[in-house]
């Protein structure tokens, strides 16, 4: 029984500083010898309409996404447990479902891992083998983005040790990309030029890995509220192929001749947050102080002083209150962000922040505009490696909740989003530049239906400014709604 209590507690800890909780709110259990089996899942319905999009004003039709997730969870002897979460995605009518029969929707396998409790004796150590959401933190550098549909699940193995209230330490390796997987994945072919020159090329799959050590915890047993966190992010894409092609001697491209290129990418991200909570009379004051650091290099094999050095930086400082004895339960944060940028093209610095695999639209907007200034994901990464560069952004933004009743809370949340480095263009022949890239306002709101049965609702709207038209060519405002029905069992 002690055991199985330590144990317990040990998943318990785990999954709240790293290890994601389960999509399920309540689930049926069935004993099968001597195996507990638990099936839960979630049924997700959104509907979404770009009432205006921003940049052009046009609108959208409007479309309703879907999430059918089911995961089963077997409890088998010595705490081993495995984990199988399918799920299907797609939009409503996107495959000619009410015309014929219909075609595969896009199923797949969320998660599928085993998790190990205290293995070989050892306390306070989980492992966690196999595809699995990863949630490191608030979710600035690596994150399951549940807004996203098919959401983001890594191949991978956690390791956790479990230090009572002082916090969790943990490593994580994944698998990002194998290109002998997947030799489509990032795969382009050129068009060839006219006169048959050779700028054209061709790029083979990146073999990418994810090296993850953290530490997370409480600032319970220094007698205040609150979090903390040391994150060091390893990422190396290693060995991408770009291959120049002559036409003259392969016009179909079939098999590329001459001039492989190889670069060898090393990018590292040391990252740390503290998050204080102080209790008063009147309100819990909560401080918010992240910042990260990026370094590494990308070398060319066959170009002498070739390639990049990364020095991309970030930061964030917040300060807000929560009014647990008043009305409606008010909260307000005040933060800003900073996620640096590339003015200069002719160095070999890269100073834009690479943001790794965030869940970015939990913090730089809710419209996700703020997100293509800063280099986000990996595309971003081998778009960086071939030199093109990010300006950034400077997020100033206000965010106000309140809960009207138990069932009913409400989000506000405007944002003044700049660059850091300003955005440069040509018009009527002349060079202008500019680092403000607009206005966005984010309301919602979210209505607990049942114990199961969530409601949402929102709107974003964002007003773009000279940065945004200098990228995006025009600058007229944009009005996302969405309705969305989460149940989970």
């Amino acid at each position: 029984m002690r055991k199985a209590l330590k144990a317990v507690t040990l998943m318990g800890l785990a999954a709240a500083l790293i290890v994601p909780a389960a999509p399920s709110a309540k689930a049926a259990d069935m004993e099968m010898g001597s195996t507990k089996v638990t099936i839960g899942g979630q049924l997700r319905e959104r509907l979404e309409w770009e009432a205006s999009e921003p940049g052009s004003g046009n609108g959208k039709e409007a479309q309703v996404g879907y999430r059918a997730r089911l995961k089963i969870k077997a409890e088998l002897t010595d705490g081993v447990t495995a984990v199988f979460a399918p799920q299907a995605t797609g939009e409503w009518g996107e495959n000619g479902q009410g015309l014929g029969l219909g075609e595969k929707d896009n199923v797949g396998m969320h998660e599928a891992y085993m998790l190990l409790s205290n293995p070989f004796g050892i306390s306070n150590v989980i492992v966690k083998l196999g595809r699995q959401e990863v949630n490191l933190g608030n979710q600035r550098l690596v994150g399951a983005v549940d807004w996203s549909m098919p959401g983001r699940s890594l191949d991978g193995i956690l390791i956790g040790y479990v230090a009572g209230d002082y916090g969790l330490a943990g490593f994580f390796y994944g698998k990002l990309s194998d290109g002998s997987m997947s030799p489509k994945l990032y795969k382009k072919v050129y068009d060839i030029n006219k006169d048959g020159t050779l700028d054209n090329i061709e790029v083979d799959p990146h073999n990418i890995e994810l090296f993850v050590a953290t530490w997370q915890g409480k600032f319970k047993p220094f007698g205040i509220g609150g979090t903390y966190e040391i994150t060091d992010i390893y990422v190396n894409p290693q060995t991408a192929t770009i291959t120049a092609i002559d036409p003259t001697k392969d016009p179909d491209i079939t098999n590329p001749t001459i001039g492989t290129r190889k670069e060898d990418i090393n990018i590292n991200t040391l990252y740390v947050r503290v998050t204080p909570v102080f209790d008063t009379d009147f309100a819990k004051i909560k401080l918010n102080l992240e910042g990260a650091i990026q370094s590494g290099n990308a070398d060319f094999e066959d170009v002498e002083d070739g390639g990049y050095d990364f020095k991309g930086r970030f930061y964030s400082v917040g300060v807000g209150a929560t009014f647990d004895n008043v009305a409606w339960k008010p909260s307000v944060m005040l933060n800003y962000d900073f996620y640096s940028g590339d003015g200069n093209d002719d160095d070999n610095d890269i100073d834009a922040f690479w943001a790794v695999l965030p869940t970015a639209h939990k913090w730089t907007g809710h419209y996700d505009i703020a997100n293509k200034f800063i280099a986000m994901n990996g595309g971003g990464l081998i778009d960086l490696a071939a030199g093109v560069q990010y300006p950034g952004v400077k997020d100033l933004y206000l965010v106000i909740t309140a809960k009207p009743t138990d069932r009913l809370a409400l989000y506000f949340a405007p944002h003044y989003f700049k660059t850091d480095e300003d955005v440069e263009t040509v018009i009527n022949g002349k060079k202008v530049s500019d680092d403000t890239i607009g206005w966005e306002t984010d309301l919602e709101a979210t209505y607990k239906y049942s114990k199961n049965l969530c409601l949402k609702a929102g709107w974003y709207h964002f007003d773009p400014d000279d940065a945004y038209k200098y990228v995006f060519g025009d600058d007229e405002s944009g009005d996302h709604i969405y309705i969305q029905a989460d149940l989970k069992f």
